[in-house]
């Protein structure tokens, strides 16, 4: 007898649907988009954001790709893997307006990036570096409203510099008015070497470049 395959849910409830419009993406076609940006999904800090990121399908599907790649090439030094992972971590991006998917979300990612660990490096991660990853993650998934309340939402950049991690917020509402000016006739003067338009939001609060295992304390 073939095994029978779980059904992936898509709709939670009729009631979700009607009132928030909430329809889960299914993993196959998940992977097919990510497919259309592979090299970026790999990459381990190209920058992805999904501004109604339901339960997180494809926050997962892209944090696993990432991972994979911190795998394959930091899987030899502790510090290394580390580092790169809270990389991949803070490169992702999830906007839902239900805190119930944002729960799920955080916690799918959180046991994604441990179990990676396990696989990885042989023992679960140590309780210090789990608490900063959920530290990092509590700053990228965020509950709100991507299409009303922006100016309420407020994304924190993770730089890399070494083994120190620089933090930066930013303002969703600033960034989304700026990338609405470049549309504009007289944003054009502002280019880079490739002719294309460009834009450097400005943070609203800047933190001093911290050890990786100081977070979340250095903040």
């Amino acid at each position: 007898m073939a095994p029978v395959l779980e059904k992936e849910v898509q709709v939670k409830s009729a009631e979700r649907v009607r009132n928030h419009g909430e329809v889960l993406t299914a993993r196959r076609e998940v992977e097919a988009m990510l497919d259309l940006v592979k090299n970026e999904s790999e990459r381990i800090d190209s920058r992805f954001l999904e501004p109604a990121c339901g339960t997180g399908n494809f926050l997962t599907a892209i944090l696993e790709r990432k991972l994979k790649t911190v795998a394959d090439r930091y899987r030899t030094k502790e510090a290394d893997f580390e580092v790169q992972m809270l990389s991949a971590l803070g490169s992702i991006y999830g906007i839902d307006l239900l805190e119930d998917n944002i729960k799920e979300s955080q916690e799918r990612m959180f046991e994604i990036a441990c179990d990676c660990y396990k696989k990885s490096l042989k023992k679960l991660p140590d309780e210090t570096f789990q608490n900063i990853m959920k530290f990092v993650l509590s700053k990228n998934i965020l509950q709100g409203d991507s299409l009303n309340g922006i100016d309420k939402i407020i994304f924190t950049q993770w730089t890399l510099i070494g083994y120190q991690i620089k933090r930066e917020e930013y303002s969703f509402a600033q960034m989304n008015q700026q990338a609405e000016i470049m549309n504009t006739p007289l944003f054009a003067a502002l280019q880079n070497e490739k002719g294309e338009d460009v834009f450097i939001p400005q943070p609203v609060k800047t933190y001093p470049a911290v050890f990786y295992r100081n977070l979340p304390e250095g903040c």
